[in-house]
């Protein structure tokens, strides 16, 4: 289990909100922009700036599925993926995403939500 600082506050953070916290901070990020670790990060803000077209909601959800997958990101000895959510506001165009799945630190199933892309 990873202790961490929660953005926001300064405080420190550690278990499921630190996860849900490295997930939201691994999704907003462009995979190569990271000069050192370039394998580090995710292609969902590339499809989030597109149009929401026919296959984007599988889009966005295999990609998810892909970056948790990937052990460049160290996500996947902490958190495997059973379920992914979207929610669309297509007012705003606000994505909220959740993940349901098992949090391998103790074999409990989770269910990570308000991850906003």
């Amino acid at each position: 289990m990873a202790i961490g600082t929660h953005e926001e506050t300064g405080k420190k953070i550690d278990g499921l909100p630190e996860l849900q916290q490295r997930i939201q901070r691994l999704f907003r990020t462009r995979k190569n922009n990271l000069v050192i670790r370039r394998a580090y990060g995710s292609n969902l803000p590339k499809l989030v700036d597109k149009k929401t077209v026919p296959g984007f909601r599988l889009d966005v959800c295999a990609e998810a599925a892909e970056t948790l997958a990937n052990p460049a990101n160290e996500i996947h000895d902490e958190f495997k993926l059973h379920r992914t959510q979207l929610d669309i506001n297509n007012e705003t165009g606000a994505i909220d995403m959740v993940l349901v799945g098992e949090y391998l630190v103790d074999g409990e199933i989770v269910r990570l939500e308000g991850i906003t892309l």
